[in-house]
């Protein structure tokens, strides 16, 4: 028997639900919610972006030209670090990239916490326990009886989330600990995510692969751009 089928109060069989299966049901639910906040955040996204471009463009290559002066003056490798922080347009150029990027990343993270709030809190408290991602994988978030979460609690289980973020995902990875596989915010929420079948589907770890290799990808891209930026800047040093 599907455990989303059941209905709250009717998982008294069931179990924790593994590490895993809870991060593939989070993927699949972000990448439902994620594009609906870029959508929402976009008018506020597109000047912005443009800033946030231009700042780290300027940055990347008067880092590569500040390094390739100093290599040119003879500096060593260890005295480097020390020749960037004490140029004065570096770190203006640092402090301005940063205000870019808050910029452009508080319009898509408030959509994104807003939207999230209504969809993982309805979904938490209507019959499914949860939102898509669980209702695919069979999972269910209720409290600790095994009962279904109310509003107040299933909004508190949302905003102690933002807890397991606060400790660069260690409040998640706490999941994968035996026996109760408990994450930070179903600790402070006095909720638990429970499954009748503790075996991943193979269509989910396929699911899983590909939100790795998706990341992977976009991380060598935006490397590859920097690192061309560097160049950009050490050329004009050097030639």
């Amino acid at each position: 028997m599907n455990v989303a089928a059941a209905g709250p109060g009717a998982d008294s069989a069931a179990r924790p639900a593994g590490f895993w299966q809870r991060a593939a049901a989070w993927s699949i639910d972000a990448a439902v919610v994620a594009p609906l906040a870029l959508l929402l955040a976009w008018p506020w996204l597109q000047a912005p972006a443009r800033t946030w471009i231009t700042q780290v463009d300027a940055l990347l290559r008067l880092s590569g030209r500040v390094v390739g002066e100093a290599v040119s003056d003879g500096a060593m490798a260890p005295n480097l670090a020390a020749t960037l922080l004490d140029t004065p347009a570096l770190r203006a150029a640092i402090a301005a990239a940063d205000a870019a990027t808050w910029s452009l990343a508080w319009p898509a993270l408030l959509a994104y916490a807003l939207l999230g709030a209504g969809y993982h809190v309805a979904g938490e408290c209507s019959p499914w326990q949860g939102g898509i991602g669980k209702r695919l994988l069979g999972l269910q978030a209720c409290d600790r009886h095994g009962r279904g979460l109310g509003l107040g609690r299933a909004l508190l289980r949302y905003l102690a989330a933002s807890l397991s973020w606060a400790t660069l995902n260690i409040g998640h990875w706490m999941a994968a600990l035996p026996p109760r596989h408990l994450a930070l915010h179903d600790r402070c929420s006095g909720s638990r995510v429970v499954a009748r079948d503790r075996t991943l589907p193979r269509w989910a770890w396929w699911w899983l692969v590909f939100v790795g290799l998706a990341n992977l990808v976009v991380a060598i891209k935006l490397s590859g751009a920097a690192v061309a930026m560097l160049r950009h800047g050490l050329g004009h040093a050097w030639y």
